[in-house]
């Protein structure tokens, strides 16, 4: 969030009486609030998820809100270990019904619409919530919930409006600016396989005429791993692994000419707004030669509860961003709950 409107929704979040906004927060937006952090993806749906830092046994809480008028609302809560009932909200239990359910023999509890908003109108008058679990009291702070919820309305343009998560008026929820579309990626067009001898030949030809980018004249540095793909009949992707830490690697992405290796170019990923403050690529890196993706996912620490995911697909001319989720708090969260910031109609 820049400056002048990270004040102006700090003045939001002041005023007793804010009145029916229109969507302007710029998106895709990843901000931390307290003990959570939020996240909008480019069709402004938004993730509020609870990052207590100072949890010894976090809690997991995720808020899924979509955006426009028919826009989806759900709270999860969930853990690597086993809850069991009640959840408890500063010490006594919670007495509003949550559904629950398992996956891969991990109970956890789910509500969505109205059920959803009175769980979240609760929470947000109390200071923790936790749970009993196989492991011992799970828990995780309150503090910065009724912020991100503002923070999403504010996204959304809900403030003021009937659907509003923290500041409801009398505004009708038909007035609320719709959802952005999803990108729609070009179809792939999967070229012929390329054979064993020429991706040697190029991932050589490659090596030798980059090392000026990436050699080291003080240490021993030259990929520990090289693969060439077929892009396209004329193009291909040559992708080579340098030294791992405890759990990301270093790579260095080329693409080029398969007549003429030697003009290979350093790999141009187009990028979004999101990223620019990160730039961040390595860690786990891979290509899909059926499907033209992509991929990259960035551990920031071993047992992968942050870190940053993202995707991109070539389209014939570059590869296009595809995906992206984030989760800069190392809390115990699951991937697949951190908030998304870019999504396509893949």
């Amino acid at each position: 969030m820049s400056a002048p409107l990270h004040a102006a929704f700090l003045t939001l979040l002041a005023l007793p009486g804010a009145a029916q906004a229109a969507a302007a927060e710029p998106v895709p937006l990843y901000q931390p609030l307290k003990d959570w952090v939020v996240g909008c993806d480019n069709t402004r749906q938004c993730t509020a998820l609870a990052a207590d830092t100072r949890a010894d046994m976090p809690l997991g809480i995720q808020v899924l809100r979509g955006a426009g008028l028919d826009g989806q609302l759900q709270v999860t809560i969930f853990s690597n270990s086993s809850l069991e009932a009640p959840l408890q909200l500063d010490g006594q239990p919670l007495a509003l019904p949550v559904s629950e359910a398992q996956e891969d023999g991990v109970v956890f509890w789910h509500a969505s619409g109205e059920q959803a908003m009175a769980l979240l109108k609760a929470m947000r008058n109390g200071a923790r919530l936790t749970s009993q679990s196989n492991d011992g009291e799970l828990g995780s702070s309150l503090n910065g919930l009724t912020a991100s919820l503002l923070l999403i309305d504010s996204v959304q343009g809900r403030v003021g409006h009937r659907s509003a998560l923290v500041r409801a008026g009398d505004a009708p929820d038909s007035t609320v600016p719709p959802a952005p579309l999803l990108p729609k990626l070009a179809s792939f067009v999967r070229p012929a396989p390329m054979g064993a001898a020429e991706a040697r030949r190029i991932s050589e030809v490659v090596m030798a005429a980059t090392a000026n980018d990436w050699r080291d004249p003080d240490a021993d540095w030259t990929p520990d791993s090289a693969q060439a793909y077929a892009l396209s009949k004329d193009t291909a992707l040559v992708s080579f692994r340098f030294g791992c830490g405890a759990y990301n690697c270093e790579y260095a992405l080329y693409t080029t000419s398969r007549a003429h290796p030697e003009q290979a170019k350093a790999l141009q990923l187009e990028k979004i707004a999101a990223q620019e403050q990160w730039d961040d690529f390595g860690g786990s890196v891979g290509y899909d030669p059926d499907t033209g993706v992509l991929s990259s996912f960035i551990l920031a620490r071993g047992i992968g509860d942050c870190g940053m995911e993202q995707s991109w697909r070539f389209d014939g001319e570059r590869m296009r961003p595809r995906s992206l989720s984030r989760m800069g708090s190392c809390t115990g969260n699951w991937p697949d709950k951190w908030p998304v910031l870019w999504r396509t109609q893949d």
